[in-house]
């Protein structure tokens, strides 16, 4: 077994003196090119005209090449080499089906086989790199024996298929070429940018000699001034980042500053928003949003997250299962831009999904959804309303709808890759405009996919349709896409990794946490522990990770050259920092950090004051916010002018003027969310109409009473069956499924059986004089219509006044107010009822399974139960002696609070007033009243 090798101690070799004649062995892909940049720079510094491209790459390609050469040469190879090779997608497929294949048909869906297969896939590689035996036998654990078994059934089936990875192909051109003493190896070789070697890698540079090997050294500089800062938590450290990168971007323009993360996936977002506030404001302008930063991300983002490849991917999984037509997904595509015609027909789409919002279920057919946009769009022309004209859309809805009868039942991945590029171009993606470059570069990537898709022939054999694009998704999300990055923007942010070898005037390193620096030993639970320890294997113990970690930490401040003297600025070179919280934990730093720089060189600091990145947006295009404008008044209402709402309005005005004015005077109203099945106003509404069902036949107290059980119970299964069967009750015009028709009649069923239980026992007689009983009434200039679930008259002829509630929420503390938040009930009390009868109770009847009750206020006891007299003194409490002495000044009380707030309504109130927040629960235009700005004080006192 080989042991781990560090760098050796090879002589230096001078960056300045690459001529373009060595080759240069670079940790990573992005090294070589910006050594390859660096030396043409030099090159074209001294005025040269023509040189040698520097030959830099990292080993691996290097080992591509020299296999490529042999077998071009005629040269004797390996078997290996003559086969064809599989990415490292195919192989962790291949390893899937192995596993797959060595479970027991119902044990394989207890595990995560893609997540094995990558554990596998890893443990293989391990083993073959580092020199580890995989561990078969008693002695070993049984993770490790299952791996061995895997990984003899995966070479079998690999050779079985004449197939390779790329692992075995480089090892096996390592050792061609080192037992070939006939090789012919570059004169001289350069390391850039190695913390450590590979076994395989040492056995290469000892068989081309160490005459031949060097280090590569950079251009000298003075040591860099090392800072250790913390701050309160990840936000404000991605802030404190973007302040930094514009300080030192201000006082020179062309440095070369680098942000480096351990976690750089954890914080990407964050700061990408910090610095696109500090360095580019003006790029929240939507014309600016592919122009380019002066930044650039070494990482990528998955293909799957680029919103062009997301709808393709979204149409696809449409065309799979037709019959599972979701509206969440529907509803985007009809106003996204990247489907049909999306731009001629791009308003009459919105308001189509606005509509089938209220029409269709949340999960319905797509036949079902094209034949209702045809019927839709017809009914609508028919009905003199603005024709909705959408022929892009009915004839793209349709070959979705049909795509699934043109394909086979099981297929190869080729096949699948040209029907579903074929499907997606009928279903008219990606849309009609032209695509900007961002949007064209994952247009070209996703059809790369497909091509790679195509290639998994050989290894994952014919497939159906869900099946297939369930790994056409995996390939996506797997692949990283990130678009050309134009010039060499200054800010480079990367991973520890990706920053082998880079040289740059500032550096700030952050997230330096003793969670994730060093990193957390994480051994591969497939192969012995101890074997990997041993072999010092990437991960296998705290030791390794410490030591890997501090020889990145000492290259990290080394790649800082500063080009200025000591004195020239006061701040630090290197920058080393970590959040003081992580969400709601606290954190502690790396202990690394103490070997960077002393302790008086740490400073604990308070977050950065926040950018106003809109003002500086506006800077930068030369203009400014306008003044807070004072606009709580709106027009009044004019003569003959209708406001809707009914009560609805009354209470919204009373809670909020700016709620009641923009939901009713201006119709500002929230898209509706589909549900599948009853959502709970439509339970409500068959409620409302089997009570009043059964008490249009029963009628009064009496007929109640007389009924025994099984009278009772037919009469109320009579009026729920009534109900149901109702045209009015259907769901989004279609009847309730037998199934949620069953539940929900049994849901009723024992609703009404323990609400009419709870009326049985009310102590005085009644007849129910009215149900849903419209009233329509002049307050002031406002018109209200609203609807009274029940009227009830006692024998003396007084009046009880019922209102159903099926929810649990009720308030009548608020009749005591000059504000009236439920006015249904006072409305009728105070204003209707006298011309029919004087009202002597008012209830809000909970009509629900657990404590069905009666919750409201009477003129005495007695009337109904629970609802106590307004004498009584727990309404005392509420309603004090002193402002209502009896029940005539009770009703007083409600005409002048209705009439005072129709009159706010006539005169048009509209400003932002609101007693308690909580009371906005529900209210459908809350991002109106932009209550958040108006805490931080960022709009005037109007709306």
């Amino acid at each position: 077994m080989t042991p781990a090798i560090d760098p050796p101690d090879l002589p230096p070799f001078d960056e300045a003196e690459l001529d373009g004649g060595e080759l240069v062995l670079c940790a990573t892909e992005r090294l070589a090119a910006e050594l390859r940049r660096r030396h043409d720079l030099r090159q074209a510094a001294t005025g040269a005209r023509h040189w040698r491209t520097l030959d830099a790459r990292s080993p691996a390609r290097w080992l591509d090449r020299l296999a490529e050469d042999r077998l071009l040469s005629g040269l004797p190879v390996p078997p290996e080499l003559r086969r064809p090779v599989l990415d490292a997608f195919q192989a962790r497929l291949l390893w899937e089906r192995v596993i797959a294949d060595s479970l027991a048909d119902d044990a394989a869906p207890l595990f995560d086989l893609g997540a094995l297969a990558a554990t596998a896939a890893e443990a293989d590689e391990l083993a073959l790199v580092w020199d580890i035996t995989p561990g078969d036998g008693p002695a070993y654990s049984e993770e490790c024996r299952r791996f061995a078994a895997w990984r003899a059934d995966y070479l079998a089936t690999c050779a079985r298929l004449g197939v390779v990875d790329a692992t075995r192909v480089r090892l096996a051109t390592v050792a061609a070429l080192t037992a070939d003493l006939a090789t012919s190896w570059p004169a001289r070789v350069v390391l850039a940018g190695f913390d450590r070697l590979t076994p395989p890698e040492a056995r290469l540079l000892a068989a081309i000699g160490a005459d031949r090997v060097h280090l590569l050294r950079g251009e000298p500089a003075p040591a860099p001034r090392v800072a250790v800062r913390s701050l309160p938590d990840r936000a404000a450290e991605c802030r404190a980042v973007a302040a930094w990168a514009r300080a030192r971007l201000a006082a020179d323009p062309d440095a070369r500053l680098g942000v480096v993360a351990p976690d750089l996936a954890g914080v990407r977002d964050a700061l990408q928003d910090a610095l696109e506030d500090a360095l580019m404001p003006a790029a929240a302008r939507p014309a600016l949003a592919e122009a380019a930063r002066p930044f650039n991300f070494s990482l990528g983002r998955p293909l799957t997250a680029w919103p062009i490849v997301a709808r393709a991917l979204d149409l696809l999984r449409l065309a799979v299962w037709p019959e599972r037509a979701r509206q969440t997904e529907l509803g985007a595509l009809f106003n996204d831009p990247y489907w049909s015609a999306s731009q001629t027909e791009a308003d009459a789409r919105a308001r189509l999904e606005a509509a089938m919002r209220r029409d269709l279920a949340a999960t319905t057919r797509l036949a079902r959804v094209a034949a209702w946009v045809a019927w839709r769009a017809d009914r609508d022309g028919q009905d003199g309303r603005d024709a909705l004209v959408v022929p892009g859309l009915r004839r793209h809805l349709g070959a979705l709808a049909g795509a699934a009868a043109r394909w086979p039942a099981r297929a190869r991945p080729s096949v699948w890759a040209a029907g579903f590029r074929k499907t997606l171009t009928r279903a008219g993606w990606p849309g009609e405009r032209a695509l900007s470059s961002h949007e064209f570069q994952a247009r070209q990537a996703l059809f790369e996919a497909f091509e790679a898709f195509a290639g998994l022939d050989r290894v994952a054999g014919e497939l159906d349709a869900p099946a297939a694009l369930a790994r056409l998704g995996q390939l996506c999300r797997q692949r990283v896409f990130q678009p050309r990055t134009e010039n060499q923007p200054r800010v480079q942010v990367l991973g520890v990794l990706e920053a082998a070898g880079m040289r740059f005037d500032g550096l700030w390193v952050l997230g330096m946490t003793d969670q994730v620096w060093p990193p957390a030993p994480r051994p591969n639970p497939l192969l012995p522990v101890e074997a990997q320890r041993r072999a010092r294997a990437p991960h296998a113990s705290a030791e390794v990770e410490t030591a890997f970690a501090s020889a990145i930490q000492a290259r990290l401040l080394a790649s800082c050259a500063p080009r200025h003297a000591a004195t020239d600025t006061p701040d630090a070179d290197v920058i080393l920092s970590w959040p003081r919280l992580d969400g709601a934990s606290e954190t502690r730093p790396s202990p690394l950090l103490a070997v960077a720089a002393p302790a008086d060189c740490w400073r604990d600091e308070d977050a950065p004051v926040a950018d106003d990145w809109i003002a500086a947006a506006l800077a930068d295009a030369g203009a400014a916010l306008a003044p807070p404008l004072e606009d709580a008044q709106a027009p009044p209402v004019a003569a003959g002018e209708r406001v809707p709402g009914g009560t609805w309005l009354l209470r919204a005005q009373a809670i909020c003027p700016a709620w009641a004015y923009y939901r009713y005077r201006l119709g500002a109203a929230p898209l509706e969310t589909p549900v599948d099945g009853l959502d709970p106003a439509r339970r409500g509404s068959l409620v409302h109409r089997a009570l009043e069902m059964f008490w249009s036949r029963i009628g009064d107290s009496a007929s109640l009473q007389a009924l025994d059980a099984d009278g009772l119970r037919a009469a109320i299964e009579a009026a729920v069956e009534a109900a149901l069967d109702d045209p009015a009750q259907a769901v989004r015009g279609d009847p309730l499924p037998p199934r949620f028709r069953a539940l929900e009649r049994r849901r009723m069923i024992r609703l009404l059986d323990g609400w009419l239980a709870l009326e049985r026992g009310r102590p005085a007689p009644f007849v129910v004089q009215a149900v849903e009983r419209e009233v329509s009434l002049e307050i002031g200039e406002i018109g209200v219509r609203t609807f009274i679930d029940r009227i009830d008259r006692l024998e003396d002829g007084r009046l009880v006044v019922i209102d159903y509630k099926t929810g649990s929420a009720i308030d009548t503390r608020n009749w005591a107010s000059d504000r009236v938040t439920e006015p249904q009930l006072p409305i009728y009390a105070a204003l209707a009822a006298p011309v029919e009868g004087e009202v002597a109770a008012l209830a809000f009847a909970k009509v629900l399974l657990a404590d069905p009750a009666f919750a409201g206020l009477a003129e005495e006891d007695g009337l109904l139960p629970g609802v106590g007299a307004l004498d009584a003194k727990p309404a005392r409490r509420t309603f004090p002696a002193a402002e209502f002495p009896d029940w005539p000044a009770l009703l007083e009380h409600w005409r002048r609070a209705l009439h005072a707030i129709a009159r706010e309504i006539a005169a048009g109130e509209a400003g932002v007033r609101v007693a308690d927040e909580r009371a906005l629960a529900w209210c459908e235009v809350l991002p109106l009243l932009r209550l958040p700005e108006r805490r931080a004080g960022l709009t005037g006192t109007g709306r």
